[in-house]
């Protein structure tokens, strides 16, 4: 079998009946390794919805 295309897909249930979808297709070369680049889709997709939060800072206030 050759895997030419992978394509991954998530949703993100935002409450409220509502939903963000987000999905990401990736045509493989003959030297791409079809499970790493599922993985590196995973996280393309995962950073995109779920970013993570931002640390606030402390400032001094003199």
């Amino acid at each position: 079998m050759k895997i030419e295309t992978i394509t991954y897909k998530r949703v993100k249930s935002l409450g409220n009946y509502q939903n963000e979808t987000m999905e990401v297709t990736a045509v493989l070369d003959q030297y791409d390794d079809p499970n790493e680049v599922s993985e590196r889709l995973r996280e393309l997709v995962k950073s995109q919805l779920f970013p993570p939060e931002s640390v606030p800072t402390q400032t001094d206030d003199f």
